[in-house]
């Protein structure tokens, strides 16, 4: 089945401006300084750029946060300005060619298809953020959309922190989706490197549980027990999860 990338991207932001229109200043659990506003601003601020990197491309970067003109905190014109960001990044994304080149700070990732999906998975990790914050939730992330994002974590995320961090070798884990039936074999065979694959290797540890426990457990939000997931094997590979694949 094929994700609707654009539809994804367009349900989390409306979601986020509800729970920012709820409780704006509502803390967010995982961050001691981030609340519902902070990263309602964040996402709608990336939605504007990114529609500029890919109106610009292939030269257009993120360079272009400091020319963004966002409402100050507290603006009553926020949310219009975030529609109006949301609405034109989805109108670049689905009248663009997703082969067409097109900056990234992903290496590999240097086409427009990288965008549009990345852009529907930093607005679902974070619509669950807001909504942890509001304590309200709109409903379980689609496993598909999550799986894809546990799929994205580990393919591009953990060889970006662990190549930056240079993050030490470490053992190799498993992960099994439960509701999608995915599996991931990541091994961290030597310092700032990373070997992510589909194919069957001898794992030192493997994560078992929903989509939406692996994605959220991969990008530090909760723990194991909060996520649904079971740990078999070496149970140490969680309280070295932010050392080997470091926050970015």
């Amino acid at each position: 089945m094929t994700i609707d990338n654009a539809a994804v991207l367009a349900d989390e932001a409306a979601r986020i401006l509800a729970a920012y229109t709820a409780a704006p200043d509502a803390k967010i659990p995982w961050s001691d300084r981030w609340t519902v506003g902070t990263a309602a601003r964040h996402v709608s601020t990336t939605h504007h750029v990114v529609t500029q990197v890919i109106a610009g491309r292939p030269t257009g970067d993120f360079g272009l946060f400091r020319t963004i003109d966002a409402p100050a905190k507290g603006d009553p014109s926020f949310p219009e300005w975030s529609r109006a960001g949301t609405a034109a990044l989805i109108e670049q994304l689905t009248t663009t060619p997703l082969d067409e080149e097109c900056w990234s700070w992903h290496a590999d990732g240097r086409t427009v298809g990288f965008w549009l999906r990345r852009m529907a998975q930093e607005t679902l990790v974070h619509r669950w953020d807001v909504e942890a914050g509001t304590g309200s939730s709109s409903g379980p992330m689609d496993p598909l959309v999550a799986a894809d994002g546990v799929d994205e974590f580990l393919d591009v995320f953990a060889a970006a922190s662990r190549g930056l961090r240079g993050a030490p070798a470490g053992p190799s884990i498993r992960f099994d989706s439960t509701d999608t039936g995915d599996s991931w074999f990541l091994q961290l065979p030597e310092a700032g490197r990373r070997v992510v694959s589909r194919e069957p290797v001898q794992c030192d540890a493997t994560l078992s549980g929903p989509a939406e426990g692996l994605l959220l457990l991969a990008w530090g939000r909760l723990d194991p027990g909060a996520a649904g997931v079971d740990i078999a094997g070496d149970a140490t590979v969680i309280d070295r999860w932010a050392e080997l694949v470091p926050p970015m």
